[in-house]
C-alpha cells in the first residue's frame, strides 16, 4: 500500500510543478499576506484636509495648527468658497474639512458656545469615523485649553485639580495594531483557500486528462487514491504557510506568543479539512473552470461566518449557529491564540477538536463521493 502511495505523491508532485497558472495562484494566495499588511492599514495617517476658514482671527488660526500638528491630517486645500470645497470632497481631493464660520472668535470673547464644522468623506466609513473622533479630541483640548485660561489656571495648577483616573489596558494586543489581527486573518483564509484549490485542481486535472479511469483499473483503491492526492498538496501548503509566517512576523513584527510548533501541527487540521472539501467538490465537478466556481461559491461563505470579516456575536442569531458550521472559525481561534494569546492545547483542545471532527466527516465524504464518481 505504501509503496502504491508514494508512486502516486511522485506524480502529483510532478503534475504540480507543471502546472505553472497553479503555482502561480498558490503562491499569489501566500503573498496576499504582505499585499494586505501594507495595504489594508486602517489608521488615519497624513489624511488630506481642506479648511475653510470665515473668521480669519487669530483664535481661529489657532485651532487650524492643532490639526496641522497632528500626524493624522496634513491640509492639502484652503478653499475661497463653499461651492470650492463641495468640488474637493466631490473630486476626493481631500477626505476631510474643518469649517470655521465667520463670528468664531467673537463667540468665544462673549462666552457663548462657539461651533466649528467636521465634513469627513463617508464613502469610506471606516476611515471617516476614525477621522472623526481623531477630530473631536483636537477640538475638546482646544476647547479645553480655552477654558483653563479664562479661568488663570496653569497646566501646573490643572494637574493638582481632582480627577477620576481610569486604568485601561488591552489585553494580548496592547498597541491594538489592527495590521496583526488582519494578517493573521489572511493567513488562515490562504491556508483554507490553497487547500481547497490545490486538492480539487489535481483530482479535476486527472478528469480532464482522461486518466482517472486509467488508475483506478490498477489495486488501488479511492481510499489511497485521495490520500496520495492530498498528501503532497498538504507539504505544499505547509510550506506555503511558512513562508506566510515568516512574512507575518520579520515584515510586520506580528508576535508569537506561543508555541509555533503547535500552531503547525495543528494547522494540518485545517489543511485536511478544506483538502476534503476541494476533492468533495472535485468529484461534483467536470473541468476546472466548475470546480474554481464551486470553490468560490462554497469559500465565500465559509470566510464570512468565520469571525475574519465581521464578529461573530454582531451576526443574527441564524448565521451565529451557522458559523459552527465554519472550519475557518475554529482555525482563527488556534491562530489568534497561538500568535497573540500564547495559550496551548489545554486552551485550544475544544477547537481543535471541532476540526479533527469536521476534518473526518468531510474527508469520508470525499472518499464516498470519489468512489462514487469512479462507478
Amino acid at each position: 500500500m505504501f509503496t502504491r502511495i508514494a508512486s502516486l505523491t511522485r506524480k502529483e508532485f510532478t503534475q504540480f510543478f507543471r502546472d505553472r497558472v497553479l503555482v502561480v495562484l498558490i503562491l499569489y494566495i501566500f503573498m496576499e499576506i504582505a499585499l494586505c499588511g501594507w495595504a489594508l492599514f486602517m489608521d488615519v495617517d497624513n489624511l488630506p484636509m481642506a479648511v475653510y476658514d470665515l473668521d480669519r482671527s487669530p483664535a481661529s488660526r489657532a485651532l487650524v495648527e492643532e490639526f496641522a500638528a497632528t500626524s493624522n491630517f496634513r491640509i492639502t486645500n484652503y478653499p475661497l468658497s463653499e461651492p470650492e470645497l463641495d468640488r474637493l470632497l466631490d473630486r476626493g481631493d481631500v477626505s476631510m474639512a474643518l469649517v470655521v464660520p465667520a463670528g468664531f472668535s467673537d463667540n468665544l470673547a462673549r462666552r457663548v458656545p462657539a461651533k466649528v464644522q467636521v465634513l469627513a468623506d463617508g464613502t469610506n466609513s471606516q476611515i471617516a469615523s476614525v477621522a472623526l473622533g481623531y477630530a473631536v479630541q483636537i477640538v475638546r483640548g482646544y476647547s479645553r485649553a480655552i477654558e483653563l485660561e479664562r479661568v488663570g489656571l496653569s497646566k501646573v495648577e490643572e494637574a493638582g485639580l481632582p480627577t477620576i483616573t481610569s486604568s485601561i489596558r488591552a489585553l494580548y494586543d496592547p498597541d491594538l495594531e489592527f495590521t496583526h489581527f488582519n494578517l493573521l486573518a489572511m493567513l488562515a483564509v490562504a491556508a483554507l483557500m490553497t487547500g481547497v484549490l490545490l486538492a480539487a485542481g489535481a483530482v479535476v486535472r486527472e478528469k480532464e486528462a482522461g486518466t482517472l479511469e486509467q488508475v483506478m483499473v490498477t489495486p488501488i483503491t479511492p481510499g489511497e487514491m485521495v490520500l496520495a492526492k492530498i498528501l503532497p498538496m498538504g507539504i505544499i501548503k505547509m510550506v506555503g504557510l511558512v513562508v506566510g509566517v515568516f512574512v507575518a512576523v520579520f515584515g510586520f513584527h506580528v508576535p508569537v506568543k506561543g508555541s509555533l510548533l503547535l500552531f503547525f501541527a495543528l494547522s494540518t487540521l485545517i489543511f485536511f479539512a478544506s483538502m476534503g472539501i476541494g476533492v468533495y467538490l472535485a468529484t461534483l465537478a467536470r473541468n476546472m473552470q466548475q470546480v474554481l466556481l464551486m470553490s468560490f461559491f462554497v469559500l465565500f461563505p465559509v470566510m464570512y461566518l468565520s469571525g475574519t470579516m465581521v464578529p461573530i456575536e454582531n451576526m443574527p442569531m441564524v448565521l451565529q449557529y451557522l458559523s459552527y458550521l465554519s472550519p475557518l472559525r475554529y482555525y482563527m481561534d488556534i491562530v489568534l491564540g497561538v500568535f497573540l494569546k500564547g495559550v496551548g492545547l489545554n486552551v485550544l483542545w475544544p477547537q481543535a477538536a471541532a476540526l479533527s471532527a469536521f476534518s473526518l466527516v468531510i474527508f469520508s465524504l470525499s472518499i464516498a463521493s470519489f468512489r462514487k464518481s469512479l462507478v
